[in-house]
């Protein structure tokens, strides 16, 4: 389920990143990731109301969403911007990924958990 899941996940963050311009801000991967954070916490609070089973969320949670975001492509976006010498930037982009995630995250968990 996890192997399926990421390839539908890492299909559709190929689709996000075809989709936007070409930046030397790393836009794409900031855009799937809070995507990505906030159908996290959806998907977390739809689970606690209702009993999804574990395949469910090996698919969805671990498959999906996993290979929807990155963490390594997070890392290697702040390193870049770094190493370039882009530090405003990349202090941009290191807040904006986890100011952003927390509430994107957060939201969905709000929305996800609505009656």
């Amino acid at each position: 389920m996890v192997l399926a899941g990421g390839l539908l996940g890492s299909s559709l963050r190929e689709v996000v990143v075809s989709l936007l311009p070409p930046s030397p801000f790393p836009v794409a991967n900031l855009t799937a990731n809070l995507i990505g954070s906030f159908f996290l916490g959806w998907l977390v609070a739809r689970r606690e109301r209702h009993s999804a089973t574990g395949l469910a969320i090996s698919f969805w949670g671990i498959g999906v969403l996993g290979s929807f975001t990155t963490f390594s492509g997070f890392s290697v976006a702040a390193l870049d911007l770094m190493r370039t010498g882009r530090l405003p930037a990349a202090a941009g982009y290191v807040a904006a990924s986890v100011i952003g995630g927390l509430f994107s995250t957060r939201t969905g968990l709000r929305l996800g958990d609505r009656r």
